[in-house]
């Protein structure tokens, strides 16, 4: 089965495989499970003592003083008596007992339930995080969040009310036959006849349910989709008046929604009444014969046992409902959990400890969709402390380089090398941490501007994250803000200008201190006044360490080591500046139309 929007396969689950699953996650609750049962066995035997109940009721109505039980088929031994001033102390003893082990049951599987969800939400956001770049890059965000919050959210009810009534509701069917034919004699066969049919509808309508309920599903996650991504964009949908267009999409995705949970409600619905229509004509036949022949004290108590027996094969219904629900949104589940980072640990992977000495790309090429390259047999060495820049038009494989440095990506031939070394040599955690970038795009969090600043170094003291605030220019305007640096920073830092977050960024590059550093656009948010402050900062943090500065506009990689020029994946020039204008070619054609036009 294809996830979808990821090119990957996972391995197709059976139904009854996917809910097993499901139900590994009941395991660490044991106890309360055990406690659960023990009060559904409690609940059901108090249930079937309500037709008991009544016939007490009943008997001491026709006999006024007394309760006299004589008339018990095949039973002629059983003569009991008492006064009928016990019988509200009979009547509230069977309702306490049933409501408090009612009670007990229910509240041991509904936090069981809610233990279960919070874990499966756990693994699935774990399982994510470890997921690579390329999932992420044919994927949906929106997808993602439906999975975890929808998905999870709805097999809440298979894993709890479902085994609670599995639990529950054949007890109580069990402990009631008995009641059935002891209060109905041999017309309780006709009641009891019907059993088997009542299955029936319920496996058909169940296979249809989980079909329609998986296709409702996945246009669920079509909207979370389509929200995420309109709201993210909602400037450019104002500035071009789109503001209709878009609610006329979203509008065609949620009647699509409409229509498939209309089907699933119709499909669920339909299965009680058709339950209660069946056990209804089974129990008026058991009635017709009855009401001849049984005394009135044992026909109201048969009455009341045929109600008792037909009520949980209605909620056995729903429980199959539920199951089939459960299992379409588990299977959505487990299609993320079954999918394997394509970049990982080797084995023997090693501890990257030593000083970096030169980065090295050895023949690598790479692409992200097949027969479209985007580098092709790429040769380049990088000493350490040298700055090296990297230029070319939009689309020339520049970050594409560096996301392979990071190993974000893996080359499909050839390969990236540190100290003589494969990447893939070194473990991720150990790479990782050796390197510090300025991402063109910037990423802040909800969270303090401190807390932003000291994102890869968590444990790093308040003076350290001053002095690299200090060090981008953004010391003065986070004092200005109203909290300083305990200021949350609202979703995605939009509460700072574009200027502001790119200064935030390079701080937190500058606290995490990494030998290698990774400029990529780090300015292009910059007015001219601000970028120039902040290349005199970016200049010092270079100092000593291997740079790899990525920029359109080439006044910013003027003082840069070395140039290296890319076209189509390739690279077509390299040296210095001053070299490069006198060269020609393409280096000389950007630069004049920057400065020369």
């Amino acid at each position: 089965m294809r996830l979808r929007g990821v090119n990957q396969y996972v391995t197709v689950t059976p139904p009854m495989g996917t809910y097993r699953r499901l139900l590994s996650y009941l395991k660490p609750h044991r106890a309360r499970l055990a406690l659960a049962i023990l009060a559904s066995q409690g609940f059901a035997l108090s249930t079937a003592l309500v037709s008991a109940t009544l016939y007490v009721i009943i008997n001491g109505l026709q006999n006024k003083d007394e309760v006299v039980i004589d008339n018990i088929p095949h039973a002629d031994f059983i003569d009991i008596r008492f006064p009928a001033a016990y019988i509200p102390f009979i009547m509230v003893g069977v309702f306490f007992m049933r409501s408090f082990f009612e009670y007990i049951s229910g509240y041991q599987m509904a936090s069981v339930g809610i233990r279960v969800i919070r874990k499966i939400r756990e693994d699935v956001y774990r399982h994510l995080m470890h997921l690579s770049s390329d999932f992420y890059a044919k994927s949906r965000t929106g997808d993602f969040l439906s999975r975890i919050m929808n998905d999870v959210g709805s097999i809440q009810g298979a894993l709890t009310d479902v085994i609670t009534d599995l639990i529950k509701q054949p007890f109580i069917i069990l402990y009631n036959i008995p009641m059935v034919f002891i209060w109905g004699g041999p017309y309780a066969v006709y009641a009891i006849a019907i059993f088997p049919i009542v299955a029936v509808p319920i496996v058909f309508l169940g296979r249809n349910l989980r079909k329609t309920t998986k296709k409702m599903q996945e246009r669920a996650a079509d909207i979370t989709s389509f929200i995420g991504e309109t709201l993210s964009g909602i400037h450019v949908v104002k500035a071009f008046g789109r503001e209709e267009d878009e609610i006329r999409k979203f509008e065609k995705i949620n009647k699509s929604v409409f229509d498939f949970f209309k089907n699933t409600i119709r499909i669920t619905m339909i299965q009680r009444p058709l339950i209660e229509v069946m056990g209804a004509c089974g129990a008026a036949i058991a009635v017709w014969f009855a009401i001849k022949h049984l005394p009135p004290d044992r026909f109201g108590a048969f009455v009341i046992s045929l109600f008792v027996f037909y009520e949980p094969l209605k909620k056995l219904s729903k429980v199959n409902s539920t199951i089939q629900q459960s299992v379409a949104a588990g299977g959505r589940i487990f299609e993320v959990l079954d999918m394997q980072p394509t970049i990982r640990n080797a084995a023997g992977a090693a501890e990257l400890n030593e000083e970096i000495k030169d980065i090295a790309f050895r023949g690598v090429s790479f692409s992200y969709v097949p027969e479209k390259s985007v580098l092709t047999d790429l040769n380049l060495r990088v000493r350490h402390g040298e700055v090296l820049a990297l230029v070319g038009p939009s689309g020339s494989g520049k970050t594409t380089l560096v996301n392979l440095l990071l190993r974000f990506y893996d080359p499909e031939r050839g390969a990236v090398e540190i100290n003589g070394r494969p990447l893939t040599g070194y473990t991720l955690a150990s790479l990782r941490s050796k390197v510090g970038i300025v991402s063109q795009d910037t990423i802040l969090f909800n969270m303090t501007v401190a807390e932003n600043i000291a994102y890869g170094n968590p444990e790093a003291s308040r003076e350290s994250i001053e002095a690299a605030a200090r060090a981008a220019h953004a010391h003065d305007f986070i004092c200005d803000l109203p909290q300083g640096y305990e200021t949350r920073m609202g979703e995605r830092g939009l509460k700072l200008s574009g200027g502001q977050r790119q200064r935030v960024s390079i701080a937190r590059a500058i606290l995490k201190n990494a030998p290698i550093l990774i400029l990529d656009e780090a300015t292009s948010q910059l007015d001219t006044e601000s970028e120039r402050v902040v290349q005199d900062a970016l200049e010092n943090l270079m100092h000593n360490r291997t740079v790899f500065v990525i920029a359109h506009r080439l006044s910013t990689v003027q003082k840069a080591d070395r140039i290296v020029v890319l076209e189509a994946g390739k690279i077509v020039q390299e040296g210095n500046h001053e070299a490069l204008i006198k060269q020609g070619g393409l280096y000389k054609k950007l630069y004049d139309l920057q400065f020369n036009f």
